[in-house]
């Protein structure tokens, strides 16, 4: 079984909270995903992801991290996180890929159910 790729955003706003969508498994997660064939760098996944997912056009800042997701029957993934940042407000609009779009405080994040590694990103992007 191959190895995929896919690109995660620390999504900061002004305040300092991170962006996490509901998946279906129902943990939390931050947005982004696989790099499509149109997509020159990672930074373009992450711009087209996060206005696809969440309807936010952003600014692709340094890369965080990278890891392997062990999905058990789904295979691994190599999660690559990069820091990134709202230019403007604008409101969040839910796609049909999370069933909840949240900003969550770092103690939040803290607490939330999802990867450890996600949670290492978004202390590493504070």
């Amino acid at each position: 079984m191959s190895l995929g790729v896919s690109i995660k955003a620390v999504l900061l706003d002004a305040d300092g909270r991170v962006l996490l969508g509901r998946n279906p498994r129902q943990e939390w997660e931050l947005l982004g995903g696989r790099p499509d064939p149109e997509d020159a760098s990672p930074q373009d996944t992450l711009r087209r992801e996060l206005l696809e997912e969440a309807g936010l056009a952003v600014d692709v800042g340094p890369i965080l991290d990278s890891w392997i997701y062990d999905l058990g029957e789904l295979g691994r993934v190599c999660i690559v996180t990069y820091r990134a940042t709202l230019p403007n407000s604008s409101s969040l609009q839910v796609s049909e890929e999370h069933s909840d779009l949240r900003w969550f405080t770092a103690d939040e994040v803290l607490t939330a159910p999802m990867p450890q590694g996600y949670k290492d990103s978004v202390r590493r992007a504070r």
